[in-house]
């Protein structure tokens, strides 16, 4: 089962036994993406959480000086997660997400995985404490570009 190696190479699922990792990988699906090709566009209805299982992304917002323009903010790979606002508010998509290269995803349904992780509790908690920290990974480096003046 692909998913389950995906998974384990993923920080979302870090600190997972085997066992774990095969039952939630049941919830996972593939998704393909060719070069240039928008994976996710900014202001879209968000419901799922993904994982590069390979390839590379670009992370792209409207740009505020130049409009109509997108701005590139991040380049993820192999195993970054990208989708977890959706995963906690259900707001409309933050960013776009553009394909740098042919790319392999997994992804999971909002309903789907919460679902799942009120029913495994111990589950529930690993994958939400791994996605607390990829979210304050990533503001963290936010907050370093912004006062650097990267931006």
């Amino acid at each position: 089962m692909c998913n389950v190696e995906a998974l384990r190479r993923s920080e979302l699922c870090n600190g997972l036994s085997d066992a774990e990792l095969e039952n939630l990988a049941k919830i996972f699906h593939c998704k393909y993406a060719k070069k240039n090709e928008v994976v996710l566009k900014e202001g879209e209805p968000s419901n799922e959480l993904y994982i590069i299982s390979r390839g590379r992304i670009s992370v792209n917002i409207l740009s505020s000086s130049s409009p109509g323009e997108y701005e590139k903010i991040a380049t993820l790979k192999d195993n970054d997660v990208y989708g977890e606002f959706a995963m906690l508010d259900g707001s409309t998509r933050s960013a776009s997400i553009v394909a740098e290269e042919d790319s392999n995803f997994l992804y999971v349904d909002y309903l789907d995985f919460h679902r799942y992780l009120v029913k495994n509790e111990h589950v529930g908690f690993i994958v939400m404490h791994n996605l607390a920290k990829i979210l304050t990974a990533k503001l963290r480096k936010t907050n370093f570009e912004i006062r650097n003046g990267i931006f």
